[in-house]
């Protein structure tokens, strides 16, 4: 039989003997929840460890943990929809789903906020740099009545030697 179809008669077999407002779960489907909750404590695990990273001043870890945790967020991005309508089941209320969910959501805008934070610091460093090395270059060469020399570099600029 085909997977699909098996499903839906496991599906259809389950509702006839549990409650007709609720949408009937196969093992399968059980063990979709169960995983979805693995991943979202192991996505908090990836999280808490990038964020007490940045604390700590260990930004390597940033680029180290991306891979991983933009892994971990696809697959559960992909998987939500096998498991939100069986969230509101007993099995999904005893797995504590909205609880892993709300905690990932935590760690996930705390995540967040600290990196665009480092972004924003970097920006602003870089803009800090560029002026200081336009200053120091005066962004371009001037002649001696101070009018900016366009089209000659340092080398071919000539000393007046004159006294």
């Amino acid at each position: 039989m085909e997977r699909k179809t098996f499903r839906f008669s496991q599906r259809a077999n389950a509702s006839a003997s549990g409650s007709p407002n609720q949408l009937a779960l196969t093992s399968e489907d059980e063990d979709n929840l169960r995983g979805y909750v693995d991943k979202i404590q192991e996505t908090i695990e990836v999280l808490e460890r990038e964020i007490q990273a940045i604390k700590n001043g260990d930004l390597a870890i940033v680029s180290t943990v991306f891979d991983e945790k933009a892994r971990l967020l696809k697959w559960l991005e992909l998987q939500t929809p096998l498991v939100e309508p069986f969230i509101n089941q007993p099995i999904a209320q005893k797995l504590e789903i909205k609880h892993h969910l709300s905690r990932l959501k935590k760690y996930v805008e705390e995540d967040s906020s600290m990196l665009s934070r480092m972004a924003v610091a970097a920006r602003t460093i870089l803009r800090e740099v560029e002026k200081i090395s336009n200053r120091n270059e005066l962004d371009g060469n001037y002649g001696k009545l101070g009018q900016k020399m366009s089209g000659q570099s340092g080398n071919n600029m000539k000393v007046d030697q004159k006294y």
